[in-house]
């Protein structure tokens, strides 16, 4: 059933992985089960089980992926079912508070990179560790958009990073600008590129071009091996740091400096208004202003 939706659709290597992710999870939960036979009270059973070790916006994934896989295959005809198993499965999440790092956190990441003697070969080259940490600080952009880019979606005559519609999250083209703090560590990146004969399709961020300590040079830099620098950062100053925290922290410190949340969706590439709102992280200061200043 999976293989007949990647041959229909054009879907992107992540989807794929997501579908057959996901799909890995039933099996192992129901190595026995075939798709024709798997029932709602299956599906119920299943979920009572797993949302003890998984959060619910986990099992809502699963369920959005299971939906479409079999809504697909009942269009299809690949199934006798009439009725998907996976309708109405999902779970309320609950609104939880979002991530943003406070400047406790940013000292404490000045401090670390004062000096890169000490610092664990995983942070170094200094000058490019910082260089990825300002680009998520100061532009907001994914994680997997910043490992994708290629030398050719670097405008510097026009200081914007192209983000193209095959790697954005909304299938849609998208443009950041540069900030003036990061141009300089983008030309060098450039140059650097240029000189040792790069073409356009290079990987323009590329930790193992540029690190003499670790086992990856000459490959590409993948997505967990990014999620690891941070992981790594973490440990050192003992708070939590992740690369979506900074596009969180972003959206929130663009709405407290008075920017328009149409020009925070721009910045953003959201497509929904809805999901910048979720973005941002209310400041109960700002509340306590508010309320103070009624009378």
């Amino acid at each position: 059933m999976i293989n007949s939706i990647f041959l229909f659709r054009e879907l992107r290597p992540d989807t794929k992985k997501a579908y057959q992710k996901v799909v890995n999870q039933l099996l192992k939960f129901y190595p026995d089960k075939s798709p024709h036979t798997l029932t709602k009270a299956d599906v119920v059973h299943w979920r009572a089980e797993v949302l003890f070790r998984i959060k619910p916006v986990t099992w809502n994934n699963y369920c959005r992926h299971l939906k479409s896989l079999y809504n697909f295959a009942i269009e299809q005809s690949l199934i006798e079912n009439k009725d998907n198993p996976l309708k109405k499965m999902m779970v309320r999440e609950g609104k939880t508070s979002r991530k943003v790092l406070d400047e406790t956190i940013f000292k404490k990441i000045d401090l670390l990179f004062k000096s890169e003697e000490n610092l664990p070969s995983r942070l170094k080259p200094k000058w490019f560790i910082l260089c990825l940490i300002n680009v998520l600080k100061y532009t907001g952009i994914r994680r997997a958009q910043l490992v994708k880019l290629r030398v050719k979606d670097i405008d510097l005559s026009r200081k914007i990073i192209c983000i193209p519609s095959h790697i954005n999250k909304n299938h849609k083209y998208h443009e950041i600008p540069i900030p003036q703090i990061l141009f300089t560590d983008f030309e060098k990146i450039a140059d650097e590129l240029k000189r040792t004969g790069d073409g356009e399709n290079a990987q323009f961020f590329n930790v193992n071009r540029f690190s003499t300590t670790n086992y990856r040079q000459g490959e590409m830099m993948t997505n967990n091996q990014l999620s690891h620098i941070f992981y790594v950062l973490s440990k050192e100053i003992r708070c939590k740091v992740s690369p979506h925290r900074f596009r969180h922290t972003l959206a929130t410190k663009l709405i407290k400096n008075k920017t328009s949340i149409y020009d925070v969706k721009r910045i953003l590439g959201h497509s929904d208004l809805k999901v910048t709102m979720s973005y941002i992280e209310e400041d109960p200061e700002d509340l306590r202003s508010a309320l103070d200043s009624v009378y």
